[in-house]
């Protein structure tokens, strides 16, 4: 008898993660980024960021699913002295959350492991390597609606857990606890509509 009810409930979990679609889409999003923490004569100033990219969703219960994204960013990290210590640094963000759906409204949550690629001064000058932690792990929060056509809007917070400078940079940028602070606005499309 036991075996039959799990063969049952398992058809059932099974039928259910399948009545879902899963899905490949785009995104693109407009941030406000700026650090948080305290550093040495470093006061943050708040500036525009951008984003763009891959996203999917792959279903794994009816309102349950793992939502991975590969995207581009651009994050331009001033301070108050912006010519010596505002950064500009070029990522790729890989984000992974898991999305709990309710009809067209999802909320989500996950890690996001930041891998620099450029970065640069105020004057241009090349200071990746110098100063500029080369991997750093955030955490996303955040909500949004999908249209059974596929179109989506979201908002998301994306924290930093680990230090954006490195602990010997230059002009005392890693002496602190300096770590990246994002508000995005984002906007997407999954091709083949949503669930």
């Amino acid at each position: 008898m036991k075996k039959i009810l799990f063969t049952i409930a398992l058809a059932a979990g099974i039928t259910s993660a399948k009545a879902q679609t899963n899905t490949i889409g785009i995104k693109a999003a407009y941030g406000i980024t700026s650090l948080s923490g305290s550093s040495k004569d470093y006061t943050s100033v708040s500036h525009a960021a951008y984003q763009a990219g891959l996203m999917g969703d792959l279903f794994l219960a009816d309102v349950v699913s793992l939502h991975p994204e590969l995207l581009y960013t651009k994050q331009y990290f001033d301070a108050t002295d912006l010519a010596k210590k505002s950064r500009d640094v070029d990522y790729i963000n890989l984000p992974v959350t898991v999305r709990y759906h309710a009809d067209g409204l999802y909320f989500e949550a996950g890690p996001e492991v930041n891998f620099a690629l450029t970065a640069v001064d105020e004057d241009k000058n090349d200071v990746k390597n110098r100063d500029v932690t080369p991997v750093v792990l955030n955490y996303v929060v955040g909500l949004g609606y999908e249209l059974p056509i596929g179109l989506s809007a979201n908002i998301r917070y994306d924290g930093g857990i680990s230090h954006t400078y490195k602990a010997s940079a230059a002009n005392d940028l890693g002496a602190g606890s300096l770590r990246a602070s994002t508000f995005w606005f984002g906007l997407g499309y999954a091709f083949g509509g949503s669930k």
